[in-house]
């Protein structure tokens, strides 16, 4: 009888916490983006305001570029130097390939890993990405681009309509639909691997994952993916974790099946090859 009780309550008390779990899980609540409308007569200046927008908004450019530290370049000045950063390059062009192709060319110092903008889950339109190269240009420099401008990395999608820019299309699964995601499909969906490594101990923006099956318990995973902020990694940014995830959707998308293959993935890193 004892013993039917103590299995009574421990099936209680794993239920309760599943439920607290699901309940963590924001449910999802369908709202579409906020379009922005591109005139064919828009002038630079025009688009040097939506391109501070999505600098800070949908582009999450913010989150990583808006931090002091000196953990990801300062773009403070870029528009006064992005002409002088790539040999045969000029500003434009710089500009472009490092938002289209962002690790064709890496700043001394830093470490490869920002995703290309362009693509899922962040994005972002041609029209869009002309407006965010407008708003660099501002900053130390003079912007020239227009909704004219071509581009070599540019989509065949004419460059300018009077119609809203459509929202980006949800990110594209890594299987067939309906087939569960497993913990290494995941990470790359929600491009956790850009920040962290999992394959060797070397911290990237983010603290590796390596062996953090072995640092941490399945509860401190569910807090550490459900509130970033509650536990800072010593010698990282409080912050970039929360706003990244929250600009590319992952807190809207997250199914609460998707979270306990996360946990338990990264539950299983312990550190071996």
């Amino acid at each position: 009888m004892k013993n039917n009780l103590m299995i009574l309550g421990f099936t209680v008390l794993v239920t309760l916490f599943y439920w607290y779990v699901g309940q963590q899980v924001p449910q999802k609540e369908d709202h579409p983006p906020k379009e922005l409308e591109f005139r064919p007569d828009m002038t630079t200046e025009e688009l040097v305001e939506i391109g501070k927008q999505i600098f800070e908004g949908k582009g999450t450019c913010k989150n990583c570029h808006g931090l002091p530290g000196g953990r990801f370049p300062n773009l403070d000045n870029i528009g006064a130097i992005a002409g002088t950063r790539k040999p045969g390059y000029t500003d434009v062009e710089y500009l472009a390939e490092s938002l289209y192709e962002p690790n064709a060319y890496i700043v001394e110092g830093f470490a490869p890993g920002m995703p290309e903008i362009a693509k899922p889950p962040i994005g972002l339109s041609d029209q869009e990405i002309l407006a965010v190269i407008a708003y660099l240009q501002s900053r130390g420099g003079t912007p020239t681009v227009t909704l004219d401008t071509k581009l070599k990395w540019q989509s065949s999608t004419p460059a300018a309509t009077a119609t809203p820019t459509p929202p980006a299309p949800p990110p594209t699964p890594a299987v067939a639909s309906g087939e569960a995601l497993d913990g290494p499909a995941l990470m790359q969906k929600y491009l956790c691997l850009t920040c962290h490594n999992v394959d060797n101990p070397a911290p990237l923006v983010g603290p590796s994952l390596y062996d953090v099956g072995k640092r941490l318990t399945k509860a401190q995973l569910y807090e550490a993916i459900l509130d970033p902020d509650a536990t800072i990694a010593e010698g990282f940014p409080g912050g970039l974790m929360k706003t990244t995830l929250e600009g590319v959707g992952f807190y809207d998308q997250l199914t609460t099946k998707q979270l306990q293959t996360l946990v338990d993935y990264l539950a299983s890193r312990k550190g071996e090859q």
